[in-house]
């Protein structure tokens, strides 16, 4: 597991930058942004909102 100040490993992702339809997305790799800092997150984008009403009911 990586946590803060670990460096990436050797990759190539897909990144999301822009809401334009033509220029969505780019491709990033460990290379593209040397001595930059960057944040990846892996994992489900489902968001659920539990409300204090559903944690007091148990």
């Amino acid at each position: 597991m990586l946590t803060v100040s670990n460096r990436l490993p050797e990759h190539g992702l897909t990144a999301w930058v822009s809401l334009g339809v033509t220029n969505a997305s780019t491709t990033i790799n460990h290379a593209s942004h040397e001595g930059k800092w960057r944040g990846v997150s892996v994992g489900s984008i489902d968001v659920t909102v539990v409300g204090p009403t559903e944690i007091a009911g148990g």
